[in-house]
């Protein structure tokens, strides 16, 4: 990952396009800026009070003005602390709402990328996008405008303010002044690099951190914690050695900056001292002028926690907006509304698809299924049988082709209708980390326990549930680690039967139980939805036989459809694929007899 800081222009764009998130909350973001604007001119005060306290009021013993000076300076004192207050609380209500609208944002179009992008980009990537480039690009928006407008205005009035009082002053000061950021600016620069690499570093971490944690059960499996402990430790130390060289950047920098700091003020100093003793200027202008300068220099860190600031959020807007340019799921034309399909009839009209470029998986494929039908799909591994159900459900998009559902094209169905219509259970289940009763609901929106329960029966759950302690409001731990595998599949189909689908495709999705169960299920599912377009996808013999028809992919563009008595009989490759199975339920039938 080359992390590239854009070009003035781009910056901003990038930051009026993410201060659009401002326009909601204006009214308190403009008194938030009245308010540093404020703050900032009010601490321009004191120093001059100062300068009246030392020459008028001690100089000429005048009790009466020394009171007046110390109500005002205490006036002001207030004044400042009341007015920060509420801006830092203004401040941070608008933070917060900003923050919350930029993650609904952000999130809301990442997950709604297509498939394949999250297949293709990094999922620890992804989380730290959502957990670090959100907040910087937030600072950018929130924390660099109340800035501007007290750090510069401030810097010009203690200027002009130290010119009004003594111009030889003002004029040491503005050609001393630029020496104070010659050093933040070479650091900076440096420092540029070493974010960078600490920025794609910590992807990195959270990358490693992902993979431990979902596949933790290979780990275990092959007694891989060392090795998966040392690689964390290994990109952490990286993570480490980078915080170091940007510390000793640091340390360095703050020792150049105080060096110049102190010699800045001491050259001041001299000088204003030398006008003092000659009757140039007096005692309070020279102390009035001292607290001036030492406010300047005591913005050098400001202006450089400003500018880095400016420079991280512009690199997190730039990955944000990255996020946001891409394109959000498929074309969705919505010609045809929110079809219901009357019949859940299929067909693929020479649909080609790969998921290289110069591979296709399928090619110019032709076939039909019938409403109302049992089928099962059947093939060798790899040969595109998802990927037929994928495009089903439109997580992909043919390169050619059409494919048609109760009549209607499924590019011109609205992705609700679309997806409503179909539920789908697969081999791995994906089970969430809660009770079983919202894993089952979370097939259909607002579903009450009785259809819960009933769905959990046609899927031959509802027997095991009723004998775990808690029942439905069992939690089943992470990746349902508390359930055995098959426990899994039959939630899983309990949660896409629930939605009453007029296509319901199990990929796989009974891998784990004994066949008795697969045609318990089955046959539930048959009597309770006789409406239904079933289609499983099995390389069990049982599932194949007990089918109304076999669709049978032998290449990209071949599918043979028939029965299964027939296929076996006509079709070598069928058979072949099936081959052990006979030659086994051969072997078993005298045996059991």
């Amino acid at each position: 990952m080359n992390i590239k800081k854009p070009k003035l222009r781009k910056q901003y764009r990038l930051f009026v396009r993410f201060a659009s998130f401002i326009l909601p909350y204006r009214g308190a973001w403009f008194l938030i800026l009245l308010l540093s604007y404020l703050v900032s001119l009010l601490g321009l005060i004191n120093p001059y009070l100062t300068r009246l306290f030392i020459d008028r009021a001690v100089g000429t013993r005048d009790l009466r003005l020394f009171g007046i000076l110390v109500l005002v300076g205490a006036a002001v004192f207030m004044a400042i602390s009341i007015l920060g207050r509420i801006n830092q609380y203004m401040e941070k209500y608008v933070r917060t709402k900003i923050r919350i609208d930029l993650n609904k944002h952000i999130f809301g179009r990442l997950i709604g990328l297509p498939f394949r992008w999250f297949q293709e980009n990094n999922t620890g990537a992804n989380i730290y996008k959502i957990s670090y480039d959100i907040g910087r690009a937030e600072d950018l928006i929130t924390t660099v405008p109340p800035q501007a407008v007290s750090l510069f205005p401030k810097m010009v009035f203690i200027l002009v303010i130290i010119f009004s009082m003594n111009w030889r002053m003002a004029l040491l000061a503005s050609c001393l002044a630029p020496a104070l950021y010659i050093p933040a600016y070479y650091f900076n620069r440096r420092r540029v690099a070493i974010w960078e690499s600490l920025i794609k570093n910590s992807e990195n971490i959270f990358k490693i951190l992902h993979e431990i944690f979902s596949h933790i059960l290979p780990i275990k499996i092959f007694g891989k914690e060392k090795k998966e402990t040392a690689r964390y430790i290994q990109a952490l130390d990286n993570n480490i050695k980078i915080e170091r060289d940007s510390f000793k950047l640091e340390l360095f920098n703050g020792f150049v900056a105080s060096l110049v700091n102190k010699a800045i003020i001491g050259i001041i100093t001299l000088y204003g001292a030398y006008q003092v003793i000659v009757g140039s200027m007096t005692l309070g202008t020279l102390t009035a002028i001292m607290v001036y300068v030492s406010q300047l220099v005591a913005m050098q860190s400001s202006f450089i926690g400003f500018f880095q600031t400016i420079v991280l959020g512009v690199v997190s807007c730039q990955r944000l907006a990255d996020i946001l340019d891409e394109r959000c799921q498929l074309p969705d034309t919505a010609k045809g509304g929110k079809p219901l399909f009357r019949k859940a009839d299929i067909v693929f009209n020479r649909v080609t698809f790969g998921y290289l470029s110069d591979r296709p998986v399928l090619k110019d494929l032709c076939f039909s299924i019938e409403n109302n039908r049992h089928v099962c799909l059947v093939g060798r591994s790899g040969c595109g049988k998802t990927t037929i159900l994928n495009l089903m459900l439109r997580l992909y998009e043919p390169w050619d082709g059409e494919i048609a559902i109760g009549g209607y094209k499924i590019q011109d169905i609205e992705w609700e209708a679309l997806r409503t219509q179909i539920g789908m259970a697969l081999q791995e289940p994906f089970l969430f980390n809660d009770s079983i009763k919202n894993n089952i609901a979370f097939g259909k929106e607002n579903a009450v326990e009785p259809e819960i329960i009933e769905a959990a029966k046609i899927s031959l759950a509802h027997d095991f549930i009723e004998k775990i302690p808690g029942k439905y409001e069992s939690v089943i731990g992470e990746n349902a680690c508390k359930l055995s595998e098959g426990q899994k599949q039959k939630i899983a189909i309990a949660r896409a039967v629930i939605k009453k689908p007029k296509i319901l495709i199990l990929d796989e999705a009974m891998s784990s139980m004994d066949s008795a169960s697969e045609e318990s299920i089955l046959a539930n599912i048959k009597e309770n939805f006789k409406e239904m377009t079933l289609i499983t996808v099995s390389h069990r013999l049982s599932t194949v036989m007990n089918s109304d028809i076999v669709y049978f992919l032998k290449g990209p563009g071949e599918m043979v459809a028939g029965r299964y008595e027939e296929l076996i009989v006509r079709d070598k490759d069928f058979y072949d694929l099936f081959k052990a199975q006979l030659i086994e339920s051969t072997t078993l039938t005298p045996s059991q007899g």
